[in-house]
């Protein structure tokens, strides 16, 4: 089965997107703009660019409440896209979803500027949550897609990397 797109949200940044890409593809940077991201720790591979097949663990705050996310890097197209699967967490989503994911995707938006798309992928796991998905999880993943987007933004924008 496969995951059904749940929202998609863009933004464009004043920086080329060859800038921009690290901040993207490099777990270790994640912290610097994803503003739930307290640290990322590389699993495997430990040492080496990451690439198709990557775990890593995300140590992040939602909602009050610490927690960590297991994904693995189930996309790598240099320079353009890059995609995971959340594994194992610790906030609940099972409860209520199956196939839980993300995409980053980038691509040139005119000279000197990139578009950074982000898109959110799961199933709603049975009647619970389906209506949990309409009432609650679709608006805190698009607040939470957006956060994101505008910190990279800034992020890049600012050159603090």
């Amino acid at each position: 089965m496969t995951a059904k797109l749940q929202g998609r949200d863009e933004i464009t940044i004043a920086q080329p997107a060859g800038r921009v890409w690290p901040l993207i593809a490099d777990s270790t940077l994640l912290s610097l703009w994803g503003p739930p991201v307290n640290a990322v720790e590389l699993i495997q591979p430990t040492a080496g660019p990451e690439g198709l097949g990557s775990r890593r663990r995300v140590d992040a705050r939602f909602g009050g409440k610490d927690g960590h996310f297991i994904e693995v890097r189930t996309e790598h197209v240099e320079g353009r896209r890059v995609a995971y699967l959340i594994e194992e967490e610790t906030f609940g989503l099972g409860r209520v979803m199956t196939q839980p994911g993300f995409a980053l995707e980038i691509e040139p938006a005119g000279p000197g500027r990139c578009r950074v798309t982000f898109s959110f992928f799961h199933n709603p796991k049975g009647l619970f949550g389906s209506a949990m998905n309409v009432l609650v999880v679709l608006r805190q993943q698009r607040r939470n897609r957006r956060a994101a987007l505008a910190s990279l933004k800034q992020v890049a924008e600012d050159g603090r990397y």
